[in-house]
């Protein structure tokens, strides 16, 4: 029996397997929101065959027009591609019994650009680059799973496009990545590595940072939550490529052992390194080790320790390679079933940079509608660079049903904020801020 096809008409978004040649998402906090608008059909005719075919213009910028309106701009040029996944243990009763999967995937995302005139001079000599009008990315995958195992392989390659980004270079771009994963009741292991050169994919070659960006490069490090550890976040370098290895346990001792415990206790270890593809030596390297412990039937703690080396000339033009030591500290009490408090305390050490940080901050809920929080980091400094200001923010939220409703205070530093690999320079601000968000 064949199913319906549904079709999207509109803004649409989708991945493409890892996401190395097709990502289209949204982000708040990075200000990222880039579908395309036009037309997606996502079907599945057999089971263990699913297709996906998607094309339209990318949403480029918020802007005012002439007549003094704001709305979406959208690229004039266009994307197009397609995606299958086959899922062979679909199809297999021997392999449903013993509860294996195998997938294999394959995509296919071309962009259509009109030229421009753009020249360079070379000995003395004025010329006119030739660029393309269509520029194709393919992909291929394979995914093995199998009670606790879990095996993926992708390979991506992108074909030669001249850009401001790369110089324009004519080579084409490749990337690849190997995850290889176990669990079982109380352990999880982790190991992945990724090699990616001249990958970045754009709906328009003229731009830089964030903006019409098409694909996303999983960047293969551990993506914190705490403000002292996001302090120094790794981006991934599209252009200048990079060889990312990553590994993670995750142990959790069971309830009235010794290391357990009467609730249990859980302890996670994770390391990165992340280097150039030539030369270019280390971008980055994090090895953290995190505790999570339930006290007391109220009582809950979490502690890290972090040890950092972040190359800031890499990934933000200029500063040199910064070293540093993170220690957290987290802590949240359920003190009636309508009211909990959680705190942190957190420290960071480096002799390079700005020098020394620390960090606290408090959270009250109340009645699991209402939440009142405030923060403070103050640079502590260690170098002539040291500005030694205080940074702060305090906000009250409240939400009801599908509505969500917040305002603060706040005054924050600069810097880059990232997620999921990808970063965006936010510039140092204060003032009051109102939010109000309708989820549906």
């Amino acid at each position: 029996m064949t199913s319906s096809v549904p079709v999207a008409i509109g803004d649409v978004y989708d991945q493409f397997g890892s996401g190395l040649i097709l990502n289209l998402y949204e982000d708040r906090l990075l200000g990222v929101d880039n579908p395309l608008r036009g037309a997606k059909i996502d079907l599945t005719p057999i089971e263990g065959l699913h297709m996906v075919a998607i094309g339209g213009k990318q949403r480029r910028n918020w802007e005012c027009y002439d007549d003094g309106a704001w709305g979406w701009n959208y690229r004039q040029d266009a994307a197009i591609g397609g995606d299958v996944e086959i899922d062979v243990g679909a199809w297999s009763k021997r392999m449903k019994d013993l509860e294996m999967h195998l997938l294999f995937g394959g995509s296919y995302v071309s962009r259509y650009e009109a030229p421009d005139t753009i020249l360079t001079i070379v000995n003395n000599e004025l010329y006119q680059y030739r660029l393309p009008r269509w520029v194709g990315a393919g992909d291929i995958r394979a995914e093995w799973q199998m009670k606790g195992w879990h095996v993926l392989a992708e390979y991506a390659r992108k074909a030669n496009d001249p850009t401001f980004e790369n110089g324009f270079s004519y080579r084409d771009g490749d990337a690849w990545l190997l995850s290889a994963g176990y669990s079982r009741k109380g352990l999880a292991v982790l190991a992945q590595v990724k090699r990616s050169e001249n990958m970045s994919f754009r709906s328009q070659r003229e731009r830089m940072g964030i903006a019409g960006r098409l694909n996303y490069m999983p960047p293969f490090a551990q993506q914190h939550t705490y403000s002292l550890a996001t302090q120094y976040a790794y981006a991934t370098q599209y252009t200048l490529g990079e060889w990312a290895f990553q590994g993670q346990v995750y142990y959790t001792w069971a309830r009235k052992t010794r290391m357990g415990g009467k609730y249990g206790t859980t302890l996670k270890l994770n390391g990165a390194h992340i280097r150039g593809v030539h030369k270019e030596g280390e971008y980055y390297t994090d090895v953290n080790l995190e505790l999570n412990k339930r006290i007391s039937k109220r009582w809950w703690l979490n502690a890290m320790l972090m040890y950092q080396r972040f190359n800031q000339t890499v990934v933000e033009g200029e500063g040199g390679m910064i070293r540093s030591g993170i220690a957290v500290v987290d802590a949240r009490v359920q003190a009636t079933k309508e009211l909990s408090v959680r705190g942190e305390l957190q420290y960071l050490y480096t002799p390079d940079d700005k020098g020394q940080w620390c960090f606290a901050l408090c959270e009250i809920s109340l009645f699991k509608r209402l939440m009142i929080s405030g923060q403070w980091m103050y640079n502590i400094g260690g170098t002539a660079q040291a500005d030694h200001e205080h940074y702060y923010s305090a906000s009250v939220t409240y939400s009801h049903n599908a509505h969500r409703i917040m305002a603060g205070y706040t005054k924050t530093i600069d810097g880059f904020n990232c997620s999921g690999g990808v970063c965006r320079y936010v510039p140092k601000q204060e003032g009051v801020h109102i939010t109000y968000n309708f989820t549906w």
